[in-house]
């Protein structure tokens, strides 16, 4: 087997190429803010594999559907096991990549150690200041609306008034982001998303003052 830190550095060069196409809200300098938050996480939670941490949190987003046809799995199956890693490692990683979105994290299947750390690295970015930069950059790449009066959030967060059809990047805030809070798995998670929470109400609470003005 090849050496971790040999294995660890091939497969960031392979994510950085495989991440070029995305938008830059969804980018290398995600995957690196990930990786960070999940190690931090791990570190401060005193539990799951920092080896299987950190090559989740860096394929996490391999074959993200918003910007990619392949089979994210067959594909790090195909990477890792090229560099032989175990495969009981690779199912762990695989596992991750499958379970790690916000439509999958809402169940309650039972989930490893590393992957409610991946999970709330990955639910972290999408939150605060940086998710807000993310959120709208990301419309802009996909070419929504920054904000559809006729969605009415007159008393935000209401997360009740959330539509699924809209588009705006206003209401993905209500679709997702300010569900994430809730959504944590770890104590850190919890503490560190509560900071972030509050800024995105109070974010959207500043742009409701300016759109109405």
């Amino acid at each position: 087997m090849t050496d971790k830190t040999q294995i660890l550095k091939f497969v960031e060069d392979f994510v950085r190429e495989a991440v070029q196409k995305h938008d830059s809200g969804h980018g290398w300098s995600h995957i690196e803010r990930v990786v960070r938050l999940a190690l931090h996480i791990h570190e401060c939670e005193g539990k799951g594999d920092s080896y299987i941490i950190e090559l989740g949190a860096l394929l996490h987003d391999i074959g993200d559907s918003k910007f990619a046809s392949h089979d994210g799995p067959a594909e790090i199956r195909r990477i890792l096991s090229s560099q032989g890693v175990d495969p009981g490692i690779i199912d762990e990683v695989v596992s991750i990549n499958e379970s790690i979105s916000f439509s999958k994290g809402k169940h309650d299947a039972p989930k490893s150690d590393e992957l409610q750390i991946v999970q709330d690295a990955d639910r972290l970015d999408a939150m605060g200041a940086i998710g807000i930069a993310r959120a709208f950059n990301y419309g802009g790449f996909a070419g929504n609306e920054i904000y559809d009066p006729r969605e009415g959030y007159a008393n935000p967060p209401n997360l009740a008034a959330a539509r699924s059809h809209a588009s705006s990047t206003v209401n993905h805030f209500y679709e997702k982001l300010l569900h994430l809070k809730d959504l944590m798995n770890t104590d850190t998670g919890r503490k560190l998303a509560g900071e972030r929470h509050d800024f995105m109400v109070k974010y959207l609470e500043q742009f409701y003052r300016e759109w109405n003005s």
